[in-house]
């Protein structure tokens, strides 16, 4: 029997045994939105599309996800990911490019959380996620 192949709906169950993540949002490499989890912002969303081009301009330039704004401090040609606030009130951001399996194309994931969440630990489950689920869609 053939694996079932990925859909958005599987996408949603998946992204949904973590609790810990407040936002999600995946688009594809023109910046159109796949899915999100809340009322995403297009010109937020298409400044994804050159966070991986320039590492020092994305640190300094932040990226932005549903009307707050991030501080990034770290970055590799694939991921990038920072947070707001202060101790036992941070809340973190994740953005995440991959090669769709399909298209061969970039397709951008980015998350937030809270809570108890670090950055070590949330992060390699974001990434873990979108190879899994995402470069499939």
């Amino acid at each position: 029997m053939a694996a079932a192949l990925p859909t958005i709906e599987n996408v949603k169950k998946a992204a949904g045994e973590f609790k810990e993540w407040t936002r999600l949002v995946i688009a594809d490499d023109s910046g159109k939105i796949i899915h999100t989890t809340f009322k995403a912002d297009s010109k937020e969303i298409k400044e994804f599309l050159s966070a991986f081009d320039d590492r020092s301009k994305t640190i300094a330039k932040g990226i932005s996800l549903d009307g707050t704004h991030y501080v990034l401090h770290r970055w590799t040609d694939t991921v990038t990911y920072g947070r707001i606030g202060k101790p036992g009130e941070l809340v973190g951001v994740c953005l995440h490019k991959v090669i769709n399996e399909k298209t061969k194309k970039p397709m951008y994931s980015a998350i937030t959380w809270g809570g108890i969440g670090t950055s070590a630990r949330v992060v390699p489950e974001f990434q873990s996620f979108c190879k899994k689920h995402v470069v499939s869609l």
